[in-house]
């Protein structure tokens, strides 16, 4: 969270022709921490900075939703205290926070996270989030992320948020819950921690929760076929989807493919969305869950908890094009018959993301092939095989 932050507010600033922070201090961080977990302002940093801001905020989805929050909906209306109206004192204070002309050389910045400090009334036991803006009288390191390092990461690859639905995907017309559905029960307590958990008793947990959340759906429990925690995590995969989309009257994915399995995988090692399949195909989408105890755990998130406020980041406020995308991917009109096929794929360790390295990575392909597809690796008939 603190390198999203501090990534997302050096772009506001360089767009915008100020000079970024150069880097996220070691001593700025802890302090802001601190703050974060007492949610409240980080204090001043001492006769070693010239100049300073502090910002806090709860119930922050990620460094990207508090950015936004701070840059684009701090006026009126926005609910902020002393802006009723345009012009007061308290309108726009946090965004001119954000891009202060501290000056142009020794800027720092410090950020800290805590997941469940909020006190709030709407948001107690939520995300608290607290930063520090610097300009330092001398050298200001060390640092824990730089910004050579942001941009080294930008010149790689950029993440860039839909503008529009894909023209690919044909909208089944199932509509998007009204917000993300918290867990009931919360199976995140009662899975393990880290790593596959096929458990009984974490697998009931999730199914649970997916039941409770079809019923405000109004739709039908689901139900597993028995041994379903002794299929392999692409397997699962696969049940879980078609008995997603089953149970809204959508034709399942026949099956898995070994070619798609394959592109899948890339995804899963990678920890990002699988490469497009190729020509062969008319149609594709493609999903990604880290840290997910199982299948099933990792369909949960995709449907259910993928709206503003959550994981998803195309999803930075609430009407972003992106929001409920897994979702729409899964419920796609992909058509029927043995041209829909799927292809699943599980890195045991494979989450490469900062504070969450070495936890599981999963990844699908949803496809719709030029030609029926004449072998499956598993199909939805076997799951379904009495």
């Amino acid at each position: 969270m603190a390198e999203q932050l501090f990534v997302v507010v050096d772009r506001e600033r360089v767009d915008r022709g100020l000079p970024p922070f150069a880097g996220l201090s070691v001593g700025l961080n802890a302090a802001a921490s601190a703050a974060a977990a007492a949610a409240r302002l980080p204090a001043r940093p001492g006769l070693a900075f010239a100049r300073s801001d502090a910002e806090w905020l709860g119930a922050a989805a990620n460094g990207l939703d508090a950015d936004y929050r701070w840059m684009y909906a701090d006026g009126p209306g926005g609910g902020i205290e002393g802006c009723a109206r345009a012009g007061e004192r308290g309108c726009w204070a946090d965004r001119a926070i954000v891009l202060d002309r501290l000056g142009v050389r020794d800027l720092v910045m410090g950020a800290g996270y805590d997941p469940t400090s909020d006190p709030s009334q709407d948001d107690r036991a939520g995300p608290s989030l607290a930063a520090t803006f610097a300009a330092g009288r001398r050298g200001t390191g060390p640092y824990e992320f730089t910004w050579a390092q942001a941009q080294a990461a930008m010149a790689a690859g950029m993440l860039r948020p839909l503008r529009s639905i894909p023209s690919t995907e044909s909208n089944s017309g199932i509509a998007d819950p009204a917000h993300n559905v918290a867990p009931t029960p919360d199976f995140t307590r009662i899975c393990a921690d880290t790593g596959i958990d096929d458990s009984a008793r974490c697998i009931g947990a999730v199914l649970d929760a997916v039941n409770h959340a079809h019923a405000l759906e109004g739709i039908a429990p689901m139900v597993l076929p028995s041994g379903f925690g002794r299929l392999s995590v692409p397997q699962q995969l696969l049940v879980a989807i078609d008995l997603e989309r089953v149970e809204r009257h959508l034709p399942p994915f026949a099956g898995l493919t070994a070619a798609l399995d394959a592109n899948a995988q890339r995804g899963a090692d990678t920890a990002d969305d699988p490469p497009d399949p190729g020509r062969r195909y008319l149609l594709d989408d493609a999903e990604w869950a880290g840290g997910s105890a199982n299948g099933l755990d990792a369909v949960y998130g995709w449907m259910y908890d993928d709206g503003f406020d959550s994981g998803n980041l195309d999803c930075p406020h609430p009407r972003a094009p992106g929001c409920w995308g897994h979702r729409k991917g899964i419920l796609d009109n992909f058509g029927s018959g043995d041209r829909l096929a799927m292809g699943a794929a599980l890195d045991a360790s494979g989450d490469t993301h900062r504070g969450d390295g070495g936890g599981t990575s999963m990844a699908v392909t949803l496809a719709v092939a030029q030609n029926p597809t004449p072998v499956f690796t598993y199909t939805w008939a076997q799951a379904v095989a009495p």
